[in-house]
């Protein structure tokens, strides 16, 4: 519990410096959702409304939106908020990057995952730069396996030093290595954010403008805001604004395999290998009532309720849920601008209304 938590846990800087944006108003470009009723899609409603009640009481959940069969069968939003208003996903971002990369890959843009990252950034290569440094690959970036301390080590200074500094990239590539490449994973947003300024050298466009391309327009969806790096780069990883409702077309999609309304958008082979264990934790383990979790390539992957999930998890309990075996997409936004342990409560108490008021919900 404690592993997961220092893995996942943001710095505390961040909670202050992604301040909501004030993006009310904006009607953003969306996937036209089918709707019905929960109780023909298997839902007790009664359990079913719980949910939304506990949500509502809880005062920290901005939205919460249900998807079962492909329908969207149940949506309320609190603090503001309302289907139109875009808001901060945090890390589900690292999830939308991991499609990116597929597509590249894909499209040749990049070679393989085995490519080396200082290949791509000679301009900050060295004198006396630590020589397993070029060992690096994009396949490490994905999986948090670069080498680099913890974002949450040392109080959060790990985080706040790339954060702060003038050059992320720079900063990030020489930050010194505690573990060969490869060999341990240690959750840190800028290991992804290589992989954004990957993605811009080797297309030649900007993530936003690949993205838009290849990804979101596809998708029938638009990234709203993403914050850019001092030399420009958007942030990969964090920092992705998106409606719920065009969160749960990532989920939907994934579900199927990477493709929607009969277009092969991701290619089929790339979710395979990316909703896969790229870490091997001991189980059971626990965080709340998120169970037997590990990590995939930039998606969680675990149990709630007993049922097999893969999600895309941002700080604060933004929340993609997919539970391929009940065809259920829940979407949660919450408030990000909290500290660290009031995150962890926060995230815990949106789990526990999935498990007990959402899946039991079609248990009953």
């Amino acid at each position: 519990m404690k592993n997961l938590y220092l893995l996942i846990t943001f710095c505390i800087s961040v909670i202050f410096i992604h301040c909501e944006k004030d993006l009310t108003g904006i009607k953003p470009v969306t996937f036209n959702w089918p709707t019905s009723t929960p109780e023909q899609q298997g839902f007790n409603t009664q359990i079913l409304d719980s949910a939304f009640i506990q949500a509502k009481n809880e005062g920290f959940v901005d939205g919460l939106l249900i998807i079962r069969n492909g329908y969207l069968v149940a949506e309320k939003y609190f603090n503001g908020y309302d289907k139109f208003t875009p808001h901060n996903v945090m890390s589900v971002s690292k999830s939308f990057l991991s499609a990116m990369v597929g597509i590249a890959l894909h499209e040749g843009f990049i070679d393989s995952l085995g490519e080396k990252v200082l290949d791509y950034f000679p301009e900050y290569i060295f004198s006396g730069m630590d020589p397993r440094k070029y060992d690096i690959t994009i396949e490490h970036l994905l999986t948090m396996r670069m080498g680099i301390a913890r974002e949450s080590d040392n109080d959060y200074a790990v985080y706040q030093s790339i954060y702060n500094s003038a050059n992320w990239i720079k900063t990030t590539i020489e930050y010194p290595l505690i573990d060969n490449p490869g060999e341990a994973m240690h959750y840190n947003t800028f290991q992804t954010h290589l992989l954004s300024a990957i993605l811009t050298k080797a297309t030649r466009k900007s993530t936003w403008d690949f993205a838009t391309e290849y990804l979101f327009d596809p998708m029938n969806i638009d990234v709203d805001d993403w914050e850019q790096d001092p030399q420009g780069y958007y942030f990969g990883g964090n920092a992705m604004y998106f409606t719920p409702r065009e969160m749960a077309v990532l989920g939907y999609m994934y579900l199927h395999n990477g493709k929607l309304d009969g277009n092969q958008i991701v290619p089929e082979n790339w979710v395979e290998l990316t909703l896969s264990p790229s870490t091997n934790f001991t189980h059971p383990n626990q965080y709340g009532a998120f169970k037997n979790y590990n990590y995939a390539y930039l998606w969680w992957i675990g149990q709630i309720h007993g049922y097999k999930l893969f999600m895309g998890y941002g700080y604060g309990g933004q929340f993609v849920v997919v539970f391929p075996d009940l065809n259920l997409i829940v979407v949660s936004t919450a408030n990000n601008q909290v500290y660290p342990d009031n995150s962890t409560i926060q995230e815990w108490a949106i789990f526990d209304i999935i498990d007990k008021y959402i899946v039991a919900a079609i248990e009953s």
